[in-house]
């Protein structure tokens, strides 16, 4: 899979149009129609999208990533697209819709497929719809295939769906619709050594800034590193320790004792298992955490 930051000439694609923030099972069916497509046809396929989420161009507050590009850019090849144009939308948020279409996705793709969700919304104002690309599809040769809402048992899939059941704690009922985990990737930094000093070394991360958060709390999940190993997973302030109010992810690595500081390494949740909460004292802590890791055991089947 090619990655382009900018335009070219690369006609007779079919084409995926949106932001695909989170890839989730609705995306991932879209895309793969325009991928099915191409390879029916015995041409390539593209996804056209944006670097940063067009939303927080017009909204006062702000829109937060469930996924990282990067993660992204593994989906999209999982996927088996050809291309990807992650584009600076600031380049083109003032063109018409008409202007963008004809003089960007027509004049450099010449796509003899556009692919694009039924609340698909480009150009100026968001004056393009999926209505317009229908209505010029004829016009500019290509067959245009809106992509119908999704629904899992009763539940819209979207991404402001999967936003608000992060933010809610709700997990698994996110990943449901994702149809991957949540997760959060970053390098492996120094901790203070309270967690080691009490018997659960951790893997301590910094939460990205613009993915959005989870509310603090203890969490099952699993890290990834060169395997996969089940993890309790803490995500918060450490009430009981400190009061500068210093969030960090917390990560005990079951039946893991390798020294990973500087390593990137990804945290993926499962579900929430309680919220953070303050101690009386450190054995009190001890004993609940003890808890929680044989939580994740039974979970896990791990001994």
């Amino acid at each position: 899979m090619q990655v382009f930051k900018s335009l070219n000439s690369n006609p007779n694609l079919s084409l995926a149009l949106g932001y695909f923030d989170g890839v989730h099972l609705a995306h991932q069916k879209l895309i793969s129609t325009a991928v099915e497509y191409a390879k029916n046809t015995n041409t390539k396929s593209a996804v056209i999208t944006f670097e940063k989420n067009p939303a927080n161009c017009f909204n006062d507050k702000k829109t937060l990533n469930i996924t990282s590009n990067s993660e992204k850019l593994e989906k999209f090849e999982a996927l088996g697209v050809n291309y990807v144009y992650m584009l600076d939308f600031e380049q083109f948020r003032n063109m018409d819709a008409l202007e963008y279409l004809e003089d960007v996705i027509i004049k450099n793709f010449k796509p003899n497929c556009i692919v694009s969700g039924f609340n698909h919304h480009f150009g100026a104002k968001k004056s393009g719809s999926s209505k317009l690309l229908a209505n010029y599809a004829k016009h500019f040769n290509y067959e245009f295939i809106e992509f119908p809402e999704q629904r899992k048992k009763d539940i819209t899939i979207s991404s402001t769906k999967i936003r608000e059941l992060l933010s809610q704690g709700k997990v698994d009922k996110a990943n449901s619709l994702l149809g991957h985990k949540f997760n959060v990737t970053n390098n492996v930094i120094e901790g203070k050594q309270i967690a080691s000093k009490l018997g659960f070394p951790t893997a301590n991360l910094l939460w990205a800034e613009d993915i959005v958060k989870l509310p603090y709390g203890v969490y099952f999940g699993y890290v990834y590193m060169d395997k996969i190993f089940p993890a309790v997973i803490n995500w918060g302030v450490k009430p009981t320790f400190d009061n500068s109010n210093h969030e960090l992810l917390e990560a005990h690595i079951l039946n893991f004792n390798s020294q990973i500081y500087g390593k990137i390494i990804n945290v993926a949740f499962v579900e929430k298992i309680r919220d953070e909460f303050e101690f009386p004292n450190i054995e009190e802590l001890k004993k609940q955490i003890q808890k929680d890791v044989d939580y994740v055991k039974k979970r896990t089947y791990l001994s």
